[in-house]
């Protein structure tokens, strides 16, 4: 197999930091102006969106004002979106980023991934999700060509399904983002992604929205996080961060974004580590690619 074109690899990992701004489903505008707003003001120059989030519009209405009251320009900022799964194939791609890139308002999108190997109106194991993943990318390669994009990857990606982008694609990917957390290690899947060169991102780092009561309570995260005075939230962040992933915690309360913050401050002792990996149920808390063929 020839060697990959590292570009985008390359920019995410010079620019891309390792906390950013989740806002799966979050697409109230003062909501969002509060939470990006106190955000700029403690450090965060990464926000995580998609086009399936509806919010790219309202991102691309208030980011002007809060960039200039922070003093800050586009350069200054990290921005991913992502390819929504009715928008895959041939031509419905490079349609839907220009459109991103429109209520954006942006000239360029950081780093753009493909949001699911399915494709939307095709049953799971229905063959052509693999043809319209590779239409996606392809588009993709050709957009981060033509500067619409500086970065691309994917999201929710099996083994499986990286291995076969890898077999047919021009340009590395630089992201596979995927649910993590200490319930839910993916740990085999991390691996490959670290053997390949492909950085690997975590969400739903807190257990996801239906899951999350339960990692709260786990015993073991909870002693580590009277030991280090600080929340079960702030624990689970920072051994994300142990890890080498990149964390994407979202939420609605201006409070909890310094409180995520601190996550980066967490140093975990190996014994802390240990025990956190010891507590892996395979519990996943959100949808399953493992049946998209």
């Amino acid at each position: 197999m020839p060697k990959l074109d590292s570009r985008a690899a390359d920019y995410v990992k010079e620019r891309m930091p390792m906390i950013g701004v989740g806002t799966y489903q979050v697409r109230s505008e003062s909501i969002l102006t509060d939470t990006i707003d106190e955000a700029f003001k403690l450090g965060y120059r990464f926000i995580d969106t998609a086009q399936i989030y509806r919010n790219e519009a309202v991102l691309g209405r208030i980011l002007p004002d809060l960039l200039d009251k922070h003093s800050l320009t586009r350069e200054d900022i990290f921005i991913t979106s992502k390819v929504s799964p009715v928008n895959q194939g041939k031509g419905k791609t490079s349609k839907s980023v220009l459109k991103s890139l429109e209520e954006l308002k942006m000239p360029y999108i950081d780093l753009v991934l493909i949001h699911w190997p399915g494709t939307s109106r095709l049953k799971s194991n229905h063959k052509d999700n693999a043809k319209f993943r590779a239409e996606t990318y392809a588009e993709l390669e050709d957009l981060m060509g033509q500067g619409k994009i500086r970065s691309i990857g994917v999201s929710n990606y099996e083994i499986n399904h990286l291995e076969t982008l890898l077999e047919q694609c021009r340009i590395l990917p630089a992201v596979n983002q995927c649910e993590c957390h200490p319930h839910f290690r993916n740990t085999q899947l991390a691996e490959y992604c670290k053997k390949k060169g492909i950085h690997f991102q975590a969400y739903s780092s807190l257990g996801g929205p239906d899951y999350v009561a339960d990692l709260l309570k786990d015993e073991a995260i909870n002693k580590i996080a009277k030991t280090h005075k600080t929340t079960t939230a702030v624990i689970l962040l920072a051994w994300g961060l142990a890890q080498g992933y990149s964390i994407l915690p979202r939420t609605e309360k201006v409070k909890r974004i310094g409180e995520n913050w601190s996550a980066k401050e967490v140093k975990l002792s190996e014994e802390e580590m240990k025990s956190i990996e010891s507590i892996d149920k395979s519990n996943k808390a959100c949808w399953d690619p493992s049946v998209v063929v």
